[in-house]
């Protein structure tokens, strides 16, 4: 059996907003766009990364407070050749529901994908 890699399993596109946008700001478009996405980076005024949000805590925020006063500062990596079963284990050892793959080609480093432990659960299930 082929073992299943984080490549195989995380989702490629991450939005991303402003630090200076607002919650609902943000919210407001990713409705708009019908995205599904569980995550949306987020940018600095430069446009690097400097941080994560989840899409449910953007909903119990207030509309009105910048996404850059309640997102993760700590955006938590992977790299695209591990074992999918090794990244879940990390993520249950650390307490995280998400990890992103860093594009940082060309500039500075900006999240390309994701993936998620609930995915890489369900995917190993249905490979076994």
């Amino acid at each position: 059996m082929k073992t299943l890699l984080v490549r195989d399993v995380m989702t490629i596109g991450v939005p991303v907003c402003r630090e200076s946008e607002s919650c609902g700001e943000v919210t407001a478009r990713l409705d708009r766009q019908n995205a599904g996405a569980e995550v949306v980076g987020v940018l600095d005024g430069d446009g690097c990364a400097c941080g994560w949000i989840g899409r449910d805590r953007l909903r119990v925020e207030d509309p009105a407070r910048p996404v850059g006063d309640v997102m993760e500062e700590t955006i938590p990596e992977v790299p695209p050749d591990i074992p999918a079963e090794a990244a879940a284990q990390l993520m249950r050892d650390q307490g995280l529901q998400y990890l992103f793959l860093m594009h940082t080609w060309p500039g500075e480093p900006r999240p390309s994908a994701v993936v998620s432990l609930k995915v890489i659960e369900q995917r190993l299930v249905e490979a076994r």
